[in-house]
């Protein structure tokens, strides 16, 4: 069994309303905690953060194949799997998010309106994704965790003719 975590850093800036309707948009039906905006004044660096855990992918997953993204979805969800190919976890844009639209961020990077770090454990894990992320191209061109198409540490693309 899989299960899936959300999580957000809030920020002074942050509309937190805008941030939970973005968490929503991906995840509808998630357990979120009332939070109220901070009034003291000076404000904080930071005013916490919005955890969603046992969060349900049917909608992850659909807009995926609504976007064509799937093996970048197999690339990304990957890129982090541990040594026992039992945890993951991979960053998509609030922004993105809010849209409606999956975005995912690269390590390092750092993007307008923030991320919400995604996380995924169980057994098969590795499996688990190339099953979710499967799509009827992969009869054709079938793809795999960590194959020799992955794509690179810098998020860059890489065919069968590179290298």
């Amino acid at each position: 069994m899989v299960t899936a975590s959300v999580e957000t850093g809030l920020a002074p800036t942050d509309d937190t309303e805008l941030v939970r309707r973005a968490l929503l948009e991906l995840f509808p039906g998630s357990d979120l905690p009332d939070t109220e905006p901070e009034t003291v004044f000076p404000t904080p660096a930071s005013t916490g953060v919005l955890c969603a855990r046992d969060v349900e992918l049917t909608r992850l997953q659909k807009r995926l194949r609504e976007q064509r993204i799937c093996d970048t979805a197999l690339d990304a969800m990957a890129f982090a799997l541990d040594a026992d190919r039992q945890s993951t976890c991979f960053s998509l844009s609030r922004q993105a998010a809010l849209a409606g639209k999956v975005a995912f961020v690269l390590p390092g990077e750092r993007v307008l309106g923030g991320t919400f770090e995604v996380s995924i454990t169980g057994e098969g894990l590795a499996k688990w994704i190339e099953e979710f992320t499967w799509h009827a191209g992969r009869e054709a061109v079938p793809r795999y965790v960590a194959d020799e198409v992955s794509m690179r540490s810098d998020g860059s693309s890489r065919d069968w003719f590179d290298d």
